[in-house]
């Protein structure tokens, strides 16, 4: 079969290609660069039903006047065995390379939706991580050359002579845009690309196959629902050489200035993390691979000559001078990045990114004097936010408290999800002495409690990042075996909650979701009407803290462990370990303490955990700067349960209960265990 051009697409040669019956396909573009084509094919199959509902189809794009060589790298890439365990790449389902012409087709395993890396307005940290996991996982998986065929393992062929008049011809088209220290960088690149290639190829780097263009253009993101959060394309300049030639290129051009200098350590020590080796070697790696940032700047630019537009024209651009100001840091002693590359030797102290701790509420007028503007949260953002396009929108408000005088834990949400558009509610009230007693409600008016009208719960922001009053009044349940407490459901109480949370701590803003958090100090009163229940009200004073999360992704769907502490001292330690499938464990958080900059956390991975199905009795958490751990014991069981309008209830392990670190500071506190319930 022959065919090698999108527009003769057509459902008999579907048929053909993928083996099975196809009754009709309904296309649509999906991606274009200055080599290929790819659009995305929706399937009508019903004779077929182990076909996907759809794929996608890459093929040369017709302005194309280049070599074959990167459609031969694309289709060998695609067809290796190893390839196919990749989950942030997608399954190749066929492929044919025509090896007269060099014109080629792939049809390629869908993964739904998805939006393509900006690379103008750039990526926030939390994706950063979730990028750097997805580039280690492919090098340590395709780390076995005798595996590889030869178009792979083959390198790719940079000359001076080849490069040079490149550069000329991107000289002349930008003229003066091109800023002067920009072109002093890459003149002296361009002069001696060919010495900088050959040192590299000296040297013991690890090897590995690498992507050869691991920019950000180069990565998809998945919408809610879809198979792979993350997805890495474009795979024509696929080849055997160093690894740190992929994570140079994306600290170099994927990255604005600022957040390289200040969060590039991060991302090198969390690659490290996953590859392991000689942390000293990788970062010299690294340096020693930065020119290529310049070169891909470069030749981009050129083979992106059929498909050239405003935009991609102040790309290049950018690309161009950002890898040269990365080459400029690189060669400065005083460089945050240069330190990180180079001269660092307590990788702990270099990871720790710190912010100042100014007494009070930072507002949208007061940026953190380092200009670490990411952790500063914004007053409008304590009320509800516009839904985003598609159909993942949640946002949800959190509060706790931890109350071991009393014996009381108490922990809430509600928002608004997929599932329960207009709102829904979910209480838990706990502790040693007590029984666990929850309060679930699928069908709340979130706008009416916002607004502070009367029903099961009212929040009204008293002052915003700095005080906020919760009102509960309603009927839960006790629930008699918090192991099984999507089954098992006891007697009704009377609940009321009148609690103010009073922020004493800085509030912190996430990246990797809009999401911040606020330390707090916790007063009022619970009272519980029942048999077996205190016959007053319980008063409460004792800490917590309280969050805001909103985004169109439903991260219900995802895997984490969390913890919240407060310690004797007054210092509070945040974290989660986040498993997305198919990327190794990712990891956010910080520290925090009276009087001293604001540590955000490199490493936060849950190491042993005590479980009994929806029950946590212990948990253990090493942190990253360091080397400390925190270890949890239940004093309370608060599974969150979220009973939605069809009926079905969705479970979140959670309990309260005292933590301790290694250096012997001791403290109290909530974790939660998300399975990645499909019911959430």
């Amino acid at each position: 079969m022959a065919w090698w051009r999108i527009e003769e697409l057509t459902a008999p040669w579907l048929s053909d290609a993928l083996g099975s019956p196809v009754a009709g396909v309904d296309i649509e573009p999906f991606a274009r660069s200055g080599a290929t084509v790819t659009v995305r094919v929706a399937i009508d199959a019903p004779d077929a039903p182990d076909l996907p509902t759809s794929v996608l189809v890459v093929a040369a794009a017709p302005s194309w006047r280049g070599s074959d060589h990167p459609f031969r790298r694309l289709v060998a890439f695609h067809t290796l065995p190893q390839t196919g365990a990749i989950t942030t790449v997608a399954r190749c389902l066929a492929a044919e390379l025509d090896p007269t012409t060099g014109d080629f087709w792939l049809i390629l395993h869908d993964s739904g939706r998805a939006t393509v890396g900006d690379e103008l307005a750039g990526i926030t940290r939390g994706k950063a991580q979730l990028v750097i996991a997805a580039l280690a996982d492919v090098h340590t998986t395709l780390a076995d050359r005798t595996l590889l065929p030869g178009t792979i393992t083959e390198p790719t062929l940079v000359d001076r002579r080849g490069l040079g008049e490149l550069y000329v011809r991107f000289v002349e088209n930008y003229g003066e845009q091109i800023a002067p220290h920009a072109l002093g960088v890459a003149n002296r690149v361009v002069s001696s690309v060919e010495s900088m290639i050959a040192h590299q190829r000296q040297s013991t780097s690890p090897q590995a196959v690498v992507h050869g263009d691991f920019r950000l253009g180069n990565v998809l993101f998945g919408w809610s629902g879809t198979r792979r959060p993350i997805t890495i394309v474009n795979w024509q300049h696929a080849h055997w050489g160093s690894r740190a030639t992929d994570l140079s290129t994306f600290l170099g051009t994927a990255l604005d200035p600022r957040m390289r200098r200040e969060f590039g350590v991060t991302l090198l020590s969390a690659y490290h993390r996953i590859v392991g080796g000689d942390l000293e070697a990788l970062r010299r790696d690294v340096r020693d691979a930065a020119f290529h940032c310049v070169v891909n700047a470069i030749t981009s630019w050129a083979d992106s000559i059929g498909a050239r537009t405003a935009d991609t024209e102040r790309l290049w651009l950018t690309h161009f001078h950002r890898a040269c100001g990365y080459l400029i840091d690189l060669e400065s002693t005083t460089s945050p990045h240069a330190a990180t590359l180079a001269a660092a030797t307590d990788l702990s102290r270099a990871g720790a990114r710190r912010h100042p701790a100014p007494p009070g509420v930072l507002t949208d007028d007061e940026p953190a004097t380092d200009g670490e503007s990411h952790t500063v949260v914004s007053p409008v953002d304590e009320g509800p936010h516009p839904p985003a396009p598609g159909d993942g929108w949640n946002e949800t408000w959190y509060l706790d408290v931890a109350d071991p005088t009393a014996g009381v834990g108490a922990s809430m949400r509600f928002g608004v999800g997929p599932d329960n558009p207009t709102g829904w509610f979910s209480l838990t009230v706990c502790g040693p002495d007590l029984p666990t007693i929850t309060l679930s409600d699928p069908d709340i008016d979130l706008a009416q409690v916002l607004a502070g009208a009367p029903g099961t719960v009212i929040c009204t922001v008293v002052d915003p990042l700095a005080h906020i009053h919760i009102g509960v009044d309603g009927v839960g349940h006790v629930v008699p075996d918090a192991s099984a407490a999507r089954s098992t459901v006891g007697p009704e109480v009377g609940v009321r909650l009148d609690l103010h949370w009073y922020t004493s701590a800085r509030p912190y803003q996430y990246d990797l979701t809009r999401v911040y958090e606020i330390g707090c100090m916790v007063t009022g009163s619970i009272t519980l009407r029942g048999e077996g229940l205190p016959d007053t009200p319980i008063a409460i004073d004792g800490p917590g803290q309280r969050d805001h999360a909103w985004d169109a992704q439903n991260w219900w769907h995802t895997e984490w462990y969390w913890l919240a502490a407060r310690f004797d001292d007054g210092s509070h330690a945040h974290g989660v370990d986040i498993r997305l499938p198919g990327i190794p464990p990712v990891s956010t958080g910080y520290l925090q303490a009276p009087g001293v900059p604001i540590i955000a956390i490199d490493s936060c991975s849950m190491v042993d955990a005590d479980t009994d199905g929806d029950a946590i009795t212990t948990m253990t958490f090493a942190l990253e700067p360091g080397s400390s751990t925190v270890t949890f014991r239940a004093l309370g069981q608060g599974p969150q349960l979220l009973r939605q309008r069809s009926g079905d209830v969705a479970v979140m392990p959670r309990a309260w209960g005292e933590f301790t670190r290694s250096d012997g500071r001791r403290g109290v506190g909530w974790v939660e265990w998300n399975t990645g319930s499909p019911n959430l």
